[in-house]
């Protein structure tokens, strides 16, 4: 409570002893503190730590654990994938299991939550397609949306993007895509 020697008694209120067990009680039981760290660590997605960062990942729809595929594959340019490699750069696929979980950082898992609040309210657009991959990946290089003018789309990246990134592109829902529209990839570092 805020101003408590306002509702001691005035007979009581020069009581060193019942002031002082009051003074300590209101401290015990004032939940502004409490209300200040929620507010911080859970409710304010900006400042928002460990277990926030979690409730936020639900709420809009993202996984912290991102599933990496680990090893590039032969494949072709038909795959419209980012994991597969020509001839003499990657070996045939064996039949293993080729994925590994990863856990993102708190800072990482915030931008992943930003990028996936801003798809979950765009209208697909070029340009909101360009809004999410500036949010996801700022300071790494050119990447943008091309419109092929056919149906299909093409996210172009003017960089190499690491494991974590292709999984986030491909694996966790969060580049927008207009309904009807095929998706490729292409990257250009």
């Amino acid at each position: 409570m805020e101003n408590i020697q306002q509702t001691v008694l005035s007979q009581y209120a020069n009581s060193p002893a019942l002031c002082t067990i009051i003074n300590a009680w209101n401290q015990c039981i004032d939940p502004s503190s409490l209300i200040d760290q929620w507010y911080d660590l859970i409710w304010n997605v900006q400042t928002a730590q460990g277990y926030g960062l979690d409730v936020w990942g639900r709420i809009v729809g993202v996984s912290r654990v991102l599933t990496i595929s680990s090893t590039d594959y032969l494949g072709w340019r038909e795959a419209n994938d980012l994991t597969e490699v020509g001839f003499n750069q990657a070996p045939w696929y064996s039949g293993k299991a080729a994925t590994t979980n990863y856990r993102l950082s708190d800072a990482g898992f915030r931008q992943l939550i930003y990028a996936k609040a801003l798809a979950n309210i765009s209208d697909c657009s070029i340009t909101s397609a360009n809004a999410v991959l500036m949010t996801l990946f700022p300071d790494q290089g050119d990447v943008y949306v091309k419109d092929n003018l056919d149906m299909t789309m093409t996210y172009v990246f003017d960089f190499v993007p690491t494991d974590v990134q292709v999984s986030i592109i491909q694996n966790s829902g969060v580049l927008p895509r207009a309904a009807g529209v095929a998706i490729s990839y292409s990257i250009k570092g």
